[in-house]
């Protein structure tokens, strides 16, 4: 067994032991289960590096540090449409259409989170009246809404 050695700032160390605390686990346990999703999922579906490469680095860079922000704020929060109020989820917003492609591929992990988002910067809602409420296939709506518009990133599967 090989060990790490991380340094994390006394507030995330704080959130991280709420979070263990909750989940009724130590730290060092809630790590090692994050990092065994993080490495199940890239093993199953990589995003096409070509594809990000063409996004704007600064503009992918500016979402993942405020879709970060936003989760660690709203952790444990219940209400999505609270949620989608937090003044990160708004910039996000604010971004518009260049982050799509990157609003639709974080879709696909966590379904429920950026719905929202996508309708408010497009304008548009291709759920039909039979999904709402099935947050899958209203973010598989969504994935099939943006191949056919151009903006879906493809994994490698």
């Amino acid at each position: 067994m090989n060990t790490i050695t991380i340094a994390i700032s006394d507030e995330r160390l704080r959130l991280l032991q709420k979070i263990a605390d909750r989940l009724n686990v130590s730290i060092e346990d809630l790590l090692l289960m994050s990092l065994e999703k993080l490495l199940a999922q890239s093993e199953y579906s990589q995003p096409d590096i070509r594809k990000i490469s063409e996004l704007d680095p600064e503009v992918v860079n500016k979402f993942y540090t405020l879709a970060k922000q936003w989760e660690n704020e709203v952790a444990g929060m219940s209400s999505t449409s609270k949620m989608s109020q937090h003044p990160c989820y708004q910039e996000i917003i604010n971004m518009g259409t260049k982050i799509v492609p990157l609003l639709l591929l974080e879709l696909k992990k966590n379904p429920l989170y950026w719905l929202t988002a996508l309708s408010t910067i497009t304008g548009e809602n291709p759920i039909e009246p039979a999904q709402r409420g099935r947050v899958k296939q209203m973010a598989s709506a969504w994935i099939e809404w943006g191949k056919n518009k151009g903006y879906a990133i493809e994994e490698n599967v």
